[in-house]
Protein backbone atom coordinates (compact mmCIF):
# COMPACT_ATOMS: atom_id res chain seq x y z
CA UNK A 1 0.00 0.00 0.00
CA UNK A 2 1.69 3.43 -0.60
CA UNK A 3 1.70 5.10 2.44
CA UNK A 4 2.02 8.25 1.47
CA UNK A 5 -1.68 8.59 0.40
CA UNK A 6 -3.02 6.56 3.60
CA UNK A 7 -5.12 9.20 5.99
CA UNK A 8 -2.59 9.65 8.71
CA UNK A 9 -4.27 12.51 10.91
CA UNK A 10 -7.81 13.39 11.23
CA UNK A 11 -8.81 16.96 13.31
CA UNK A 12 -12.46 18.19 13.30
CA UNK A 13 -13.09 21.40 14.56
CA UNK A 14 -16.88 21.93 16.41
CA UNK A 15 -17.86 26.17 15.67
CA UNK A 16 -20.26 28.17 16.60
CA UNK A 17 -21.71 31.87 16.78
CA UNK A 18 -24.40 33.66 17.87
CA UNK A 19 -26.17 35.75 15.61
CA UNK A 20 -29.22 38.37 15.24
CA UNK A 21 -32.06 37.37 13.15
CA UNK A 22 -31.14 34.29 11.94
CA UNK A 23 -33.19 31.94 9.25
CA UNK A 24 -36.50 31.42 10.57
CA UNK A 25 -38.84 28.52 9.70
CA UNK A 26 -41.68 26.15 10.50
CA UNK A 27 -39.23 23.86 12.27
CA UNK A 28 -37.55 26.21 14.30
CA UNK A 29 -35.49 29.56 14.92
CA UNK A 30 -31.82 29.31 14.36
CA UNK A 31 -30.45 31.88 16.71
CA UNK A 32 -27.08 30.25 17.43
CA UNK A 33 -25.07 29.30 14.12
CA UNK A 34 -22.38 25.90 13.86
CA UNK A 35 -20.63 24.53 11.85
CA UNK A 36 -18.37 21.01 12.28
CA UNK A 37 -15.06 21.03 9.76
CA UNK A 38 -12.70 18.43 9.44
CA UNK A 39 -9.19 18.02 7.96
CA UNK A 40 -7.68 14.92 6.94
CA UNK A 41 -4.03 14.68 6.12
CA UNK A 42 -1.86 12.09 4.65
CA UNK A 43 1.47 10.29 5.41
CA UNK A 44 2.67 12.43 2.83
CA UNK A 45 1.75 15.87 4.16
CA UNK A 46 -1.55 16.21 1.56
CA UNK A 47 -4.71 17.93 3.41
CA UNK A 48 -8.22 18.28 2.50
CA UNK A 49 -11.22 20.24 4.61
CA UNK A 50 -14.58 18.62 4.72
CA UNK A 51 -18.17 19.81 6.23
CA UNK A 52 -20.90 17.91 8.27
CA UNK A 53 -23.95 19.66 8.34
CA UNK A 54 -25.25 20.30 12.14
CA UNK A 55 -27.61 23.08 12.02
CA UNK A 56 -29.76 21.62 14.48
CA UNK A 57 -30.04 20.31 17.54
CA UNK A 58 -27.97 23.43 18.70
CA UNK A 59 -25.45 21.26 20.11
CA UNK A 60 -25.65 19.01 17.42
CA UNK A 61 -22.37 19.52 16.13
CA UNK A 62 -20.61 18.28 19.58
CA UNK A 63 -22.45 14.76 19.48
CA UNK A 64 -20.88 14.70 16.00
CA UNK A 65 -16.99 15.61 16.99
CA UNK A 66 -17.56 13.09 19.34
CA UNK A 67 -18.85 10.66 17.10
CA UNK A 68 -15.95 11.28 14.93
CA UNK A 69 -13.62 10.75 17.77
CA UNK A 70 -15.29 7.49 18.11
CA UNK A 71 -15.70 5.33 16.19
CA UNK A 72 -15.83 7.18 12.81
CA UNK A 73 -12.41 8.36 13.03
CA UNK A 74 -10.42 5.17 14.00
CA UNK A 75 -12.14 3.45 11.37
CA UNK A 76 -10.63 5.99 8.83
CA UNK A 77 -7.02 6.21 10.02
CA UNK A 78 -4.40 4.48 7.88
CA UNK A 79 -7.12 3.90 4.39
CA UNK A 80 -5.88 4.66 1.52
CA UNK A 81 -7.22 7.59 -0.09
CA UNK A 82 -5.78 7.22 -3.69
CA UNK A 83 -8.76 6.47 -4.86
CA UNK A 84 -10.88 9.10 -3.20
CA UNK A 85 -14.42 8.23 -4.16
CA UNK A 86 -14.05 5.01 -2.75
CA UNK A 87 -13.51 6.19 0.77
CA UNK A 88 -17.17 7.02 1.54
CA UNK A 89 -18.87 4.29 0.63
CA UNK A 90 -16.59 1.59 1.89
CA UNK A 91 -16.54 3.03 5.41
CA UNK A 92 -20.52 3.39 4.89
CA UNK A 93 -20.68 -0.36 4.07
CA UNK A 94 -18.15 -1.64 6.95
CA UNK A 95 -19.83 0.37 9.31
CA UNK A 96 -23.84 -0.17 8.40
CA UNK A 97 -24.35 -2.67 11.54
CA UNK A 98 -23.34 0.24 14.06
CA UNK A 99 -25.26 2.98 12.17
CA UNK A 100 -28.75 0.71 12.61
CA UNK A 101 -27.48 -0.58 16.36
CA UNK A 102 -26.66 2.90 17.68
CA UNK A 103 -29.86 4.33 15.74
CA UNK A 104 -28.61 7.54 14.83
CA UNK A 105 -27.80 7.08 10.47
CA UNK A 106 -28.20 10.76 10.09
CA UNK A 107 -25.01 12.06 12.13
CA UNK A 108 -23.58 8.97 10.90
CA UNK A 109 -24.08 10.49 7.60
CA UNK A 110 -23.06 14.01 8.43
CA UNK A 111 -19.88 12.80 8.99
CA UNK A 112 -19.55 10.89 6.10
CA UNK A 113 -20.01 13.17 4.07
CA UNK A 114 -17.59 15.69 5.51
CA UNK A 115 -15.09 12.90 5.14
CA UNK A 116 -15.77 12.37 1.54
CA UNK A 117 -15.76 16.65 0.46
CA UNK A 118 -12.33 16.75 2.50
CA UNK A 119 -11.12 13.46 0.34
CA UNK A 120 -12.44 15.30 -2.93
CA UNK A 121 -10.55 18.28 -1.67
CA UNK A 122 -7.46 16.43 -0.95
CA UNK A 123 -7.28 14.82 -4.07
CA UNK A 124 -7.97 17.62 -6.06
CA UNK A 125 -5.40 19.65 -4.41
CA UNK A 126 -2.83 17.20 -4.53
CA UNK A 127 -3.50 17.13 -8.45
CA UNK A 128 -3.38 20.88 -8.48
CA UNK A 129 -6.84 21.35 -9.65
CA UNK A 130 -9.42 22.92 -8.35
CA UNK A 131 -12.04 20.68 -7.52
CA UNK A 132 -14.65 21.67 -10.21
CA UNK A 133 -11.73 21.57 -12.50
CA UNK A 134 -11.57 17.82 -11.40
CA UNK A 135 -14.42 16.55 -11.39
CA UNK A 136 -15.64 18.04 -15.09
CA UNK A 137 -13.25 19.63 -17.63
CA UNK A 138 -16.12 21.44 -18.77
CA UNK A 139 -16.89 23.15 -15.50
CA UNK A 140 -17.64 26.91 -15.66
CA UNK A 141 -16.19 29.48 -13.66
CA UNK A 142 -19.23 30.57 -12.06
CA UNK A 143 -22.28 29.22 -10.43
CA UNK A 144 -25.76 30.53 -10.38
CA UNK A 145 -27.39 31.10 -7.13
CA UNK A 146 -30.82 32.07 -5.16
CA UNK A 147 -31.12 34.18 -2.21
CA UNK A 148 -32.33 31.84 0.74
CA UNK A 149 -34.63 32.11 3.48
CA UNK A 150 -33.82 36.04 4.25
CA UNK A 151 -36.45 37.88 6.61
CA UNK A 152 -40.02 39.12 5.05
CA UNK A 153 -41.14 41.17 7.92
CA UNK A 154 -40.22 43.56 5.11
CA UNK A 155 -41.61 42.04 2.19
CA UNK A 156 -42.38 44.96 0.17
CA UNK A 157 -38.67 46.40 -0.29
CA UNK A 158 -37.32 42.63 -0.12
CA UNK A 159 -37.18 42.36 -3.93
CA UNK A 160 -35.70 45.86 -4.44
CA UNK A 161 -32.56 44.83 -1.88
CA UNK A 162 -32.42 41.74 -3.70
CA UNK A 163 -31.76 43.20 -6.60
CA UNK A 164 -29.61 45.80 -5.95
CA UNK A 165 -27.41 43.12 -4.12
CA UNK A 166 -27.02 41.19 -7.90
CA UNK A 167 -29.78 38.31 -7.01
CA UNK A 168 -32.23 37.19 -9.93
CA UNK A 169 -33.72 34.81 -7.31
CA UNK A 170 -35.09 33.97 -3.93
CA UNK A 171 -36.58 31.31 -2.03
CA UNK A 172 -39.12 32.25 0.87
CA UNK A 173 -40.17 30.49 3.84
CA UNK A 174 -44.19 29.43 4.17
CA UNK A 175 -45.92 26.15 5.75
CA UNK A 176 -46.54 28.31 8.85
CA UNK A 177 -49.95 29.50 7.86
CA UNK A 178 -52.23 29.94 5.04
CA UNK A 179 -53.29 33.68 4.92
CA UNK A 180 -49.73 34.51 6.43
CA UNK A 181 -48.12 32.43 3.78
CA UNK A 182 -50.58 34.74 1.08
CA UNK A 183 -49.94 37.88 2.80
CA UNK A 184 -45.92 37.49 2.55
CA UNK A 185 -46.26 36.44 -1.15
CA UNK A 186 -48.92 38.85 -2.22
CA UNK A 187 -46.58 41.93 -0.58
CA UNK A 188 -43.14 40.59 -2.09
CA UNK A 189 -44.78 40.35 -5.57
CA UNK A 190 -46.63 43.29 -5.63
CA UNK A 191 -43.87 45.37 -5.26
CA UNK A 192 -41.57 43.02 -7.24
CA UNK A 193 -40.99 44.76 -10.77
CA UNK A 194 -37.96 42.47 -11.31
CA UNK A 195 -39.72 39.21 -11.97
CA UNK A 196 -37.34 37.03 -9.74
CA UNK A 197 -37.22 33.56 -9.39
CA UNK A 198 -39.13 32.45 -6.35
CA UNK A 199 -39.16 29.31 -4.89
CA UNK A 200 -41.10 28.33 -1.59
CA UNK A 201 -39.71 25.88 1.24
CA UNK A 202 -42.58 24.33 3.66
CA UNK A 203 -40.19 22.27 5.79
CA UNK A 204 -42.45 19.39 5.25
CA UNK A 205 -45.04 21.03 7.02
CA UNK A 206 -48.16 20.19 4.81
CA UNK A 207 -50.36 16.96 5.06
CA UNK A 208 -50.85 15.94 1.15
CA UNK A 209 -53.81 17.56 1.29
CA UNK A 210 -53.27 20.57 3.14
CA UNK A 211 -50.47 20.87 0.05
CA UNK A 212 -52.65 20.19 -2.80
CA UNK A 213 -54.83 23.29 -1.26
CA UNK A 214 -52.33 25.69 0.02
CA UNK A 215 -49.84 25.28 -3.21
CA UNK A 216 -52.35 25.80 -5.38
CA UNK A 217 -53.96 28.68 -3.47
CA UNK A 218 -50.12 30.07 -3.80
CA UNK A 219 -49.58 29.18 -7.07
CA UNK A 220 -51.15 32.59 -8.56
CA UNK A 221 -47.70 34.10 -7.45
CA UNK A 222 -45.48 32.17 -10.32
CA UNK A 223 -43.73 30.06 -8.12
CA UNK A 224 -40.35 28.43 -9.66
CA UNK A 225 -40.80 25.23 -7.52
CA UNK A 226 -41.87 24.17 -3.79
CA UNK A 227 -39.54 22.66 -1.80
CA UNK A 228 -40.58 19.97 0.50
CA UNK A 229 -44.55 20.16 1.00
CA UNK A 230 -45.07 16.88 2.49
CA UNK A 231 -42.96 14.72 4.49
CA UNK A 232 -39.53 13.83 2.71
CA UNK A 233 -40.51 10.28 3.91
CA UNK A 234 -43.98 10.28 2.71
CA UNK A 235 -44.81 7.42 0.46
CA UNK A 236 -43.50 8.01 -2.88
CA UNK A 237 -47.27 7.41 -4.48
CA UNK A 238 -47.71 10.33 -2.33
CA UNK A 239 -44.80 12.42 -3.83
CA UNK A 240 -46.51 11.16 -7.38
CA UNK A 241 -50.30 12.31 -6.69
CA UNK A 242 -48.87 15.84 -5.65
CA UNK A 243 -46.68 16.59 -8.69
CA UNK A 244 -49.43 15.34 -10.74
CA UNK A 245 -51.85 17.51 -9.54
CA UNK A 246 -49.62 20.47 -9.76
CA UNK A 247 -47.87 22.78 -12.13
CA UNK A 248 -45.68 23.81 -10.00
CA UNK A 249 -41.98 21.62 -10.07
CA UNK A 250 -41.91 20.15 -6.48
CA UNK A 251 -38.37 20.10 -5.11
CA UNK A 252 -36.58 17.61 -2.75
CA UNK A 253 -32.76 16.23 -1.42
CA UNK A 254 -31.89 18.33 1.54
CA UNK A 255 -33.62 14.90 3.80
CA UNK A 256 -32.68 12.07 0.98
CA UNK A 257 -29.74 9.98 2.52
CA UNK A 258 -29.37 7.11 -0.20
CA UNK A 259 -28.31 7.21 -4.30
CA UNK A 260 -31.24 4.82 -4.49
CA UNK A 261 -34.00 7.56 -2.44
CA UNK A 262 -32.81 9.74 -5.22
CA UNK A 263 -33.06 7.75 -7.97
CA UNK A 264 -36.40 6.96 -7.06
CA UNK A 265 -38.13 10.22 -7.19
CA UNK A 266 -36.07 10.81 -10.46
CA UNK A 267 -37.26 7.87 -12.12
CA UNK A 268 -40.09 7.83 -10.63
CA UNK A 269 -40.86 11.68 -11.70
CA UNK A 270 -41.98 12.73 -8.47
CA UNK A 271 -39.58 16.08 -8.58
CA UNK A 272 -38.35 18.67 -10.95
CA UNK A 273 -35.67 19.63 -8.61
CA UNK A 274 -33.21 17.59 -6.73
CA UNK A 275 -31.39 19.10 -4.40
CA UNK A 276 -28.82 17.18 -2.62
CA UNK A 277 -27.00 18.84 0.31
CA UNK A 278 -23.17 17.66 0.46
CA UNK A 279 -22.49 18.25 3.92
CA UNK A 280 -25.68 15.86 4.81
CA UNK A 281 -25.39 13.31 2.58
CA UNK A 282 -22.91 11.64 0.12
CA UNK A 283 -20.30 14.99 0.05
CA UNK A 284 -18.96 15.50 -3.40
CA UNK A 285 -18.95 11.88 -4.64
CA UNK A 286 -22.61 11.45 -3.93
CA UNK A 287 -23.71 14.50 -4.77
CA UNK A 288 -22.34 14.44 -8.26
CA UNK A 289 -23.25 11.14 -8.83
CA UNK A 290 -27.24 11.70 -7.72
CA UNK A 291 -26.77 15.23 -10.44
CA UNK A 292 -25.46 13.66 -13.10
CA UNK A 293 -28.53 10.96 -12.79
CA UNK A 294 -30.94 13.50 -12.52
CA UNK A 295 -29.22 15.93 -15.29
CA UNK A 296 -29.85 12.73 -17.55
CA UNK A 297 -33.39 12.52 -16.99
CA UNK A 298 -34.12 15.99 -17.03
CA UNK A 299 -34.47 16.43 -13.51
CA UNK A 300 -32.57 20.17 -12.63
CA UNK A 301 -29.96 20.18 -9.79
CA UNK A 302 -29.81 23.28 -7.56
CA UNK A 303 -27.40 22.21 -4.45
CA UNK A 304 -29.08 22.78 -1.01
CA UNK A 305 -26.60 24.10 1.91
CA UNK A 306 -27.33 25.86 4.76
CA UNK A 307 -23.81 26.24 6.39
CA UNK A 308 -19.77 27.65 6.68
CA UNK A 309 -18.20 29.08 3.85
CA UNK A 310 -16.38 25.82 3.24
CA UNK A 311 -19.25 23.36 2.44
CA UNK A 312 -20.83 26.26 0.36
CA UNK A 313 -17.82 26.59 -1.68
CA UNK A 314 -17.98 23.27 -2.20
CA UNK A 315 -21.20 23.39 -3.18
CA UNK A 316 -20.64 25.93 -6.06
CA UNK A 317 -17.68 23.46 -7.37
CA UNK A 318 -19.95 20.75 -7.87
CA UNK A 319 -22.59 22.24 -9.19
CA UNK A 320 -20.40 24.15 -11.88
CA UNK A 321 -19.01 20.82 -12.42
CA UNK A 322 -22.76 19.27 -13.08
CA UNK A 323 -23.82 22.62 -15.02
CA UNK A 324 -27.52 21.86 -16.16
CA UNK A 325 -29.23 25.45 -14.85
CA UNK A 326 -29.46 24.95 -11.28
CA UNK A 327 -29.04 26.95 -8.52
CA UNK A 328 -27.15 27.34 -5.23
CA UNK A 329 -28.86 27.96 -2.54
CA UNK A 330 -26.94 31.33 -0.45
CA UNK A 331 -28.03 31.79 3.06
CA UNK A 332 -29.01 35.41 3.06
CA UNK A 333 -29.23 35.65 7.15
CA UNK A 334 -26.11 36.63 9.19
CA UNK A 335 -23.53 33.90 9.59
CA UNK A 336 -19.93 34.92 10.44
CA UNK A 337 -19.32 31.38 10.04
CA UNK A 338 -20.28 31.64 5.89
CA UNK A 339 -18.82 35.17 5.85
CA UNK A 340 -15.51 35.49 8.32
CA UNK A 341 -14.22 31.90 8.66
CA UNK A 342 -12.00 32.20 5.55
CA UNK A 343 -11.44 34.18 2.17
CA UNK A 344 -14.60 33.70 -0.25
CA UNK A 345 -16.56 36.56 -2.83
CA UNK A 346 -20.10 35.71 -2.27
CA UNK A 347 -21.15 38.85 -4.22
CA UNK A 348 -23.57 38.14 -7.28
CA UNK A 349 -23.77 39.33 -10.62
CA UNK A 350 -26.69 39.17 -12.17
CA UNK A 351 -27.54 35.82 -10.43
CA UNK A 352 -24.48 33.93 -10.40
CA UNK A 353 -20.87 33.83 -7.97
CA UNK A 354 -17.57 33.06 -9.13
CA UNK A 355 -16.41 29.81 -8.11
CA UNK A 356 -13.63 29.56 -5.69
CA UNK A 357 -10.30 29.82 -7.39
CA UNK A 358 -7.00 28.25 -6.68
CA UNK A 359 -6.50 23.94 -5.86
CA UNK A 360 -9.23 21.96 -4.32
CA UNK A 361 -12.09 23.88 -2.64
CA UNK A 362 -10.39 26.98 -3.38
CA UNK A 363 -11.26 27.39 0.54
CA UNK A 364 -9.77 27.27 3.74
CA UNK A 365 -10.26 28.50 7.10
CA UNK A 366 -8.65 31.26 8.13
CA UNK A 367 -6.17 30.58 11.62
CA UNK A 368 -7.39 32.91 13.80
CA UNK A 369 -10.87 32.66 12.49
CA UNK A 370 -10.62 29.12 13.04
CA UNK A 371 -9.52 29.66 16.73
CA UNK A 372 -12.05 32.08 17.58
CA UNK A 373 -15.20 30.40 16.09
CA UNK A 374 -13.85 27.17 17.96
CA UNK A 375 -15.30 25.74 20.91
CA UNK A 376 -14.26 22.24 20.52
CA UNK A 377 -11.53 20.00 18.92
CA UNK A 378 -10.36 16.55 18.68
CA UNK A 379 -7.08 14.99 17.07
CA UNK A 380 -7.53 11.60 15.93
CA UNK A 381 -3.66 10.02 15.02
Amino acid sequence: MPQETCIDRIEVFALSCTVEGGPKSTLAPMPVRNGMLVRITTKGGAFGWGEGWCNYPPKGHLAKLNLMEDPIGPTVLGRDIAYWRGLRPTIEHEMRRMIIHIGEPGPFKHCMAALDMAAADLSARAAGQSLSQMLSADAGNTAQVYASSPNVDEAETLATRLAEMGHTGVKIKVGFDQARDMAVLSRFRANDRFGLYLGIDANQNWTLPEAMATIDALSEWELGFVEEPILATAPTADWIDLSDRLDVPLAAGENIYSEAGFAEHVDRATVGIIQPDLAKWGGVSGAMAVGRHALNNGVTVSPHFMGTGLGLAASLHVLAALGGGGRVELDANANPLRTDLGAIDLKPTNGHVPIPAGPGIGFEPDPDALRQFTIQYCDIH
